[in-house]
């Protein structure tokens, strides 16, 4: 094996959108972009107003959203992996968010933020 076919492998394993470039076809685009229209569309309210009910502010729940989607698309695994807010966390990051930042808005965005970053890693 060559140094550039490993680069490439190595590149394809972080990177498993690289991997659908060779099977894809460009019949398929039309209906993927109507696809990812209609995600936004539905994902961008549910996760502003989730950011709203968790004491934040309703920015940072677009920004959230439409992050984690391009962090998904580049690096996410799985072609059938549906990948939205969730509900579930808006009692979580409430309870764990809110008191620590004590009325701060800015502190409480970055305290959110920390959370999703360690449960990220």
């Amino acid at each position: 094996m060559n140094r550039s076919s490993t680069a490439t492998s190595g590149l394809r394993r972080w990177f498993p959108v690289l991997n659908l470039f060779s099977d894809y076809r460009p019949s398929w685009a039309g209906r993927d972009l109507g696809a990812g229209v209609v995600l936004a569309a539905l994902l961008v309210p549910a996760g502003m107003g989730y950011a709203e009910a968790s004491g934040l502010p309703a920015i940072q729940g677009l920004y959230a959203t439409l992050a984690a989607l391009v962090a998904y698309t580049i690096m996410g695994p799985s072609k059938v992996l549906i990948l939205g807010p969730d509900s579930s966390l808006v009692p979580i990051v409430a309870a764990t968010v809110l008191p620590l930042a004590a009325g701060d808005s800015g502190r409480s965005v970055a305290l959110a933020a920390a959370i999703a970053g360690m449960a990220g890693l």
